[in-house]
């Protein structure tokens, strides 16, 4: 894959979730997190989505600014648990746990080997987690500095 694949990052990107992450029913890859609760019944799974980009800038040796990109994605875990109630979600969160412990482990540092690519880096997360009656998610951000 080159570069010029916006979104080249994606595929590896379900399949190391896949691949290292047991016990899930599903990964997938909706455009957002109204789009992901619309199929919250698909639980325990993973939905990655595509959150956007991140800029900053850098003086390099040459005392030149330029611009450094990071593409930004939301890992949220989705888990059902119908013990759980509004007012004791200890049960939703101890069965969210280790897949928790699975996604964290397989998405720091990961290095997807695409050109242009470095490595995965967990950073705060606009989003917040939701729950609704036996249903949780758990989003995280994770960002990838991509060379234009």
């Amino acid at each position: 894959m080159s570069t010029l694949e916006y979104f080249a990052v994606e595929p590896v990107l379900v399949d190391n979730i896949k691949n290292n992450v047991t016990g899930l029913i599903d990964v997938d890859t909706p455009f957002s997190i109204e789009s992901m609760l619309d199929n919250r019944n698909n639980a325990p799974s993973v939905s990655i989505i595509w959150y956007g980009e991140r800029f900053s800038e850098q003086v390099g040796r040459d005392n030149r600014v330029k611009s450094i990109q990071y593409d930004q994605w939301l890992v949220v875990l989705k888990v059902n648990d119908t013990e759980s109630q509004s007012t004791d979600t200890q049960s939703i969160r101890a069965l969210a746990d280790p897949f928790l412990v699975q996604l964290h482990d397989c998405m720091m540092g990961f290095n997807p080997e695409l050109k242009g690519y470095t490595r995965f880096t967990k950073t705060a997360c606009p989003v917040t987690n939701g729950s609704d009656s036996s249903f949780a998610y758990f989003p995280f951000m994770f960002e990838i500095l991509r060379t234009i």
